[in-house]
């Protein structure tokens, strides 16, 4: 999400004051991630940190306290991090809009940055992304989800969305290219592809690229 665009940042605040923002389930791919991290890197006395990043209304905050991490959240909506504040207590919240971020060097095990990238301009996500690096550990993994060239549900109309509930604000459609060289920094990358359709809506298109990423 961009901070520095006034439309974007007042549609994502009234969007999360909304019962249909407030997701209860987590992604099953981001599930298969997790389990996949778990089963390649040893188990530790040291308790794990993780941060949702653009964490919305805070569903897979829940995923990750039940795979043992201490979580922490950040998101730049006042309203979304009331929201995972009061429902989950377990969960650090921090209003964050902009690097750098309040972290120490490499504080984090994993981050997980799930269909936010895409909402912030072709710099400030390069930005986010070197902040990003910055705070994770050697060795650590960024999970994430970007929207996909292809994507028709957010009736975009160059990079402004055009839902009604959403309508104004910013998003990106990347290719793989150049989801590749926002994340060649990384050690390793792994990456796969998803694409469905609404419930009675067989003409629309939710594209999305997912990665998991090592430092």
């Amino acid at each position: 999400m961009n901070p520095s665009e006034p439309s974007s940042q007042s549609a994502w605040n009234t969007h999360y004051t909304r019962n249909k923002s407030r997701l209860g389930y987590p992604d099953e791919n981001l599930v298969r991630m997790l389990s996949k991290i778990k089963t390649n890197t040893e188990e530790s006395s040291v308790p794990k940190r993780a941060l949702d990043f653009g964490a919305g209304s805070g569903r897979h905050c829940i995923l990750l306290n039940e795979f043992a991490y201490q979580v922490y959240a950040t998101d730049y909506t006042e309203n979304a991090v009331q929201t995972i504040s009061k429902e989950y207590p377990f969960v650090k919240a921090i209003i964050s809009d902009r690097p750098p971020f309040p972290f120490e060097n490499g504080f984090f095990d994993l981050i997980v940055s799930w269909g936010v990238l895409h909402y912030n301009s072709v710099e400030l996500a390069k930005q986010i992304l070197d902040e990003k690096k910055r705070i994770l550990k050697p060795g650590g993994f960024l999970a994430g989800s970007v929207r996909a060239v292809g994507d028709t549900h957010l009736q975009a109309q160059g990079t402004t969305i055009q839902t009604p509930d959403l309508k104004g604000a910013y998003s990106r459609f990347y290719t793989l290219e150049e989801l590749k060289q926002d994340l060649n920094g990384f050690s390793q990358v792994e990456f796969g592809y998803t694409e469905r359709t609404p419930l009675g809506k067989l003409e629309e298109r939710i594209c999305h690229w997912i990665f998991l990423a090592k430092l």
